[in-house]
């Protein structure tokens, strides 16, 4: 399947959301109860989110039929990678990894020295292979499913630009 990446718009908001939702609703069974799940994915979208691709380097993989068909974006204020989400179906195609070297590619443009992110337990073999090192397992306090989760905390040092 050939896919473009793209800046992500406020109108693409709910879509990510759904994205979100989907991807953990069919990675996350393994790590975390269903009633953890459950409350984790609610299915209204929280108001913040559509500011959230207002105000950071948010991208999307766009099918050639312009479905969105994963996510992810840097968090300026925590020099953290966040929302790498991946809809189930397309799942093991490189689309997460394109948007992960665009979100370090950004980072290194900004001057960061390194990037961090909290990993489901899951998803840690996959960020291994995109370059980051596993610092600690760690438990994150989620609001939306209001009980704390595994995570595994991780950064990736990126090189300088080379000019």
């Amino acid at each position: 399947m050939t896919a473009h990446l793209r800046r992500a718009e406020p109108q693409d908001a709910e879509a990510c959301w759904q994205i979100r939702n989907a991807a953990i609703r069919d990675q996350c069974r393994t790590c975390y109860s269903p009633s953890a799940i459950e409350a984790w994915t609610p299915h209204a979208m929280p108001d913040h989110y559509r500011q959230v691709i207002n105000e950071h380097p948010f991208y999307v993989m766009v099918s050639p039929q312009g479905q969105l068909l994963a996510t992810g974006f840097l968090d300026c204020h925590t020099q953290r990678i966040e929302a790498i989400f991946t809809r189930p179906r397309a799942m093991r195609q490189g689309f997460a990894a394109q948007i992960i070297a665009k979100l370090k590619q950004e980072a290194r443009q900004q001057g960061w020295d390194s990037v961090a992110l909290s990993a489901t337990p899951n998803a840690e073999p996959f960020y291994l292979k995109q370059g980051f090192i596993r610092l600690r397992e760690d438990r994150h306090f989620s609001p939306a499913a209001k009980c704390y989760l595994d995570c595994v905390e991780m950064y990736c040092p990126l090189p300088s630009i080379e000019r």
